[in-house]
């Protein structure tokens, strides 16, 4: 069984050498099995990558049990490439998911795999690669579904074509990954809200969020989220808030069903 991960801080900012931070979501999962069947198995593009990259004979069947929405930045990919892996028994897990998710997203940081890898929140740059970052808010976290695909690969290209105009953007979301870390481990959780509210306004100046992201963020703020923002690759998919009290997430989480939105409450 692999989980799934979100990304808490740094989404973009990573692709550009800057840091990032990532939390496991292990009330999300996939869990996959191989069966071998005496006819040749239909499938899609991605999948038929992924299993050829795992040396899965066309005949077998993979059963694919997911509890990860997909096209929602929460790694539904790279956990699916990996469960795959460890389904055939491979060795070269990282090898093969770091291959997949070039396939699927373009230019990936990388920051998906370490993550859905990792059971502990993750420091993580394309140097340095990826450290334990230990924090505990003792805080409530909504994974929020803005039923919106986000097409990782396009959102990338978005900002390759147009660094000139965005670096800045960019260079202030790496500042803020740096600047949170202590709060994070200070348990200030009213700091790292403010810098969750800062972030989301720099990716809708990137031109990544969606109409959707925007209106959760809204919803959560008036309903006293202490932070919000989108995370993953933008352009839908889902959001965070951050919530000092179980009561509070809850209360968000019901404004947001009434505007047709599904969440996730976990902890962080």
């Amino acid at each position: 069984m692999t989980h799934a991960k979100a990304i808490f801080f740094g989404e973009h900012a990573v692709v550009y050498g800057y840091k990032g931070i990532t939390i496991p979501l292990p009330q999300m999962n996939v869990e996959v099995t191989l069966e071998d069947t005496e006819t040749i198995q239909q499938r899609d593009e991605i999948l038929s990558f992924i299993a050829d990259t795992c040396g899965i004979d066309k005949k077998t069947k993979i059963n694919i049990t997911s509890t990860i929405p997909v096209g929602r930045g929460l790694g539904s990919s790279a956990a699916l490439s990996i469960a795959i892996a460890r389904a055939k028994k491979l060795p070269n897990v990282r090898e093969i998911a770091n291959k997949c998710e070039k396939f699927i997203h373009g230019n990936p940081s990388g920051i998906d795999v370490n993550q859905v890898l990792s059971d502990t929140p993750l420091l993580f740059s394309k140097k340095e690669g990826a450290s334990e970052l230990d924090f505990d808010l003792n805080s409530y976290l909504l994974i929020i579904d803005t039923g919106v695909i986000g097409i990782t690969k396009e959102t990338l290209k978005h900002i390759a074509d147009n660094y000139n105009k965005y670096e800045k953007y960019i260079a202030e979301l790496g500042e803020i990954t740096d600047s949170v870390i202590e709060p994070l481990k200070n348990k200030d959780i009213d700091l790292v809200g403010q810098y969750m509210y800062k972030a989301h306004d720099l990716l809708q100046k990137l031109g990544v969020s969606h109409a959707s992201n925007d209106e959760v963020v809204e919803i959560c703020k008036n309903n006293n989220a202490v932070g919000a923002k989108l995370t993953g690759g933008g352009a839908g998919g889902c959001c965070i808030s951050l919530s000092k009290t179980k009561e509070n997430a809850l209360e968000i989480q019901n404004a947001l069903k009434e505007k047709g939105y599904s969440s996730w409450i976990v902890t962080v």
